[in-house]
C-alpha cells in the first residue's frame, strides 16, 4: 500500500512540476516579470525594435538600454523612446506600453547628410512617373548644354525610360531610349503613363499623338487618336480602383465617396492615403477597438483640405498634411497631369508631392526647398534633402533606399536639369 501511495505522489509531484513550468514559461511569454522588491508577479508588455539601419541606440526615457535589433520588456504605462545612430538623424516617439501586448517599432533613419549621384548628364525634361512607381519617362532635349561626365556618356535627343529598380548585385539598370526625335520635338510634349505601366502617350506641338512601347525603341511612330486611348485608360483605371476597394471596409468606401479623394494605396494596400474634399465622421469600424493598435492620436472628424492616411488592419485614422504645410500652386507644367477634383480644397497635385515609401510605413513629401520623409501616422517629420530642384520633382526609388530628384547643382556651368539619387542610407 505503501508503494501504491508512493507512486502515486511521484507521479502527482511530477504533474504539478510539469504543469508548474509549463504555466511560467507561459505567463513568462506572455510578458509576466516578478517583481522582487515588492514580492508580486507583473504584468509587463513587449517592445520589439528594429531600425533601419539596424546598430542603432535605444533610449527609453533617457536612458540608453541596447541596440537595434531588440526586445524590451517594459511595465505598462507611457515611455519616450528614442532609435539613435551617429550620423542619421534620431527617430522619436511617445509609445503606450501595455500588459501582454506587443508593441512593433519599425524606425527609419535618415542620414544626417545625405549623398548624391548623378542619374543623367544630357538634360531632362518632363520626368513622370510610371503608375506601379518601377519605372521614370523623360524627355531629353535636342540641344543638350551639359558637360561629358567621365562615367556617363550623353543621351541622344528623344524620349528615355529608367527603371527605378536594382539589379541582384546592386547595380543601377541603364537607361533606355524608346523614341528618337527624328524631327519631333519633345521638347514641349506632354507624357502620360499606361495603367499597366507598359506604355507612354506623347502628344508633340502640332497635337500628334503617340503611343509607344516602353521595352523596345519605337520606329516608326504610331499615330493615335488621343481621346480614345485616354478614354480606354480611364475605364482600365476605375476598374482597379474599384478592385482595390473591394477589400476595403464599405463604411470607409462610402464616406470617401461622399467627402473624399483617394490619392493611392500603400504598396500592401494595407493603408489609404486620401484629401478630405468636405468636412466629415468616420464611425468606428472595428468595435471594440482593437488593443496594441499604433498609439498615436488619431482624427476621425475630417476637414476639407486635410490629407489623411486610413489604416484599415487597425481601423485608424491619421491626419499627415494641412494646406498651411503645402507650397502655393505653382504654374501647371508638363509633368503634372493628373488634378484632383475642383471640389477639393488643396493648393496644388498631391498626388505628384505625396508618395508612399517602399515600406508602406513611410510618406515622402515634397515641399518647395525640401524633401521630407515622415511616418504614415504624420509622426517623425524629417529633411531627407534640402535644396534646389525643379519643379518640386521628388520621387522615391521602387527598391527603396533612395529618392530620385531633378535639379541643377551647378547652373553657372550648365543651363539644364537633371536627375539626381539622394541616398538615404
Amino acid at each position: 500500500m505503501f508503494s501504491s501511495f508512493r507512486s502515486f505522489l511521484i507521479s502527482f509531484v511530477t504533474f504539478i512540476i510539469i504543469f508548474g513550468t509549463a504555466a511560467a514559461i507561459i505567463a513568462y511569454g506572455r510578458g509576466y516579470r516578478f517583481n522582487f522588491g515588492n514580492h508580486v508577479l507583473n504584468s509587463t508588455g513587449l517592445v520589439v525594435i528594429q531600425s533601419d539601419p539596424s546598430g542603432a541606440q535605444i533610449i527609453v526615457d533617457g536612458t540608453v538600454k541596447t541596440a537595434t535589433q531588440a526586445t524590451l520588456t517594459l511595465t505598462p504605462g507611457w515611455y519616450d523612446i528614442t532609435v539613435a545612430k551617429e550620423g542619421f538623424q534620431a527617430w522619436k516617439k511617445r509609445v503606450k506600453v501595455q500588459g501582454e501586448v506587443v508593441n512593433k517599432i519599425d524606425a527609419l533613419l535618415l542620414p544626417a547628410n545625405p549623398s548624391l549621384n548623378a542619374l543623367t548628364i544630357s538634360g531632362v525634361i518632363s520626368p513622370t512617373l510610371s503608375p506601379d512607381g518601377s519605372k521614370l519617362a523623360y524627355v531629353v532635349p535636342d540641344q543638350p548644354q551639359a558637360t561629358i561626365s567621365g562615367t556617363l556618356s550623353p543621351a541622344t535627343p528623344g524620349i528615355w525610360v529608367l527603371d527605378l529598380v536594382d539589379k541582384p548585385l546592386g547595380l543601377n539598370r541603364d537607361a533606355r531610349q524608346i523614341a528618337q526625335s527624328n524631327g519631333v520635338d519633345f521638347t514641349k510634349a506632354t507624357l502620360a503613363w499606361s495603367p499597366d505601366s507598359k506604355q507612354v502617350l506623347t502628344t508633340d506641338l502640332n497635337g500628334l499623338s503617340y503611343l509607344m512601347d516602353t521595352d523596345k525603341l519605337n520606329a516608326p511612330f504610331n499615330t493615335v487618336n488621343i481621346k480614345t486611348v485616354q478614354t480606354a485608360w480611364q475605364t482600365i483605371k476605375e476598374l482597379q480602383t474599384k478592385e482595390q476597394l473591394n477589400t476595403i471596409p464599405r463604411v470607409f468606401t462610402d464616406m470617401a465617396s461622399a467627402s473624399a479623394s483617394i490619392i493611392r494605396l500603400s504598396p500592401d494596400e494595407t493603408k489609404i492615403l486620401y484629401a478630405a474634399t468636405a468636412s466629415a465622421s468616420l464611425p468606428q469600424i472595428i468595435t471594440p477597438p482593437l488593443i496594441g493598435t499604433n498609439p498615436t492620436e488619431e482624427s476621425r472628424t475630417i476637414k476639407s483640405g486635410n490629407i489623411y492616411v486610413y489604416d484599415v488592419k487597425e481601423d485608424r485614422n491619421y491626419l499627415v498634411v494641412m494646406p498651411s504645410m503645402l507650397p502655393a500652386s505653382p504654374t501647371p507644367t508638363p509633368s503634372r497631369i493628373k488634378k484632383l477634383p475642383a471640389t477639393a480644397a488643396i493648393p496644388l497635385d498631391i498626388g505628384s508631392i505625396l508618395h508612399w515609401l517602399p515600406t508602406s510605413r513611410h510618406l515622402v513629401l515634397v515641399l518647395k526647398d525640401r524633401v521630407e520623409i515622415m511616418d504614415y501616422d504624420g509622426t517623425n517629420t524629417r529633411t531627407a534633402y534640402a535644396g534646389p530642384f525643379w519643379d518640386s520633382f521628388a520621387v522615391p526609388w521602387a527598391s527603396g533606399g533612395k529618392l530620385v530628384i531633378l535639379t541643377n547643382l551647378n547652373s553657372s556651368a550648365s543651363a539644364v536639369n537633371n536627375l539626381y539619387v539622394v541616398n538615404l542610407h
